[in-house]
């Protein structure tokens, strides 16, 4: 198993969230014992990743749209 290193810098930040929203969290935190820094933490990082993944795979589809027109132009070039 993988040691995950941790980082101790954190960063205090004020968000503004919906009352009736943060009070269900709350209650359902309760049931697994965490807080909510964790929770938001959590999903964080996984709006990190997840931009992460979506960038690889439009640089992808990019890159590959740029193969297709250049296969296109050759091929054009060739009949003049």
């Amino acid at each position: 198993m993988k040691s995950i290193k941790k980082n101790n810098s954190k960063v205090r930040v004020n968000i503004t969230v919906d009352k009736m929203l943060l009070q269900e969290a709350k209650k359902k935190l309760n049931l697994f014992g965490g807080k909510l820094s964790t929770l938001f933490n959590a999903y964080l990082s996984d709006f990190v990743k997840s931009i992460e993944k979506e960038t690889t795979q439009s640089r992808d589809e990019l890159n590959k749209k740029i193969k297709e027109l250049e296969i296109r132009l050759k091929k054009l070039e060739e009949r003049i």
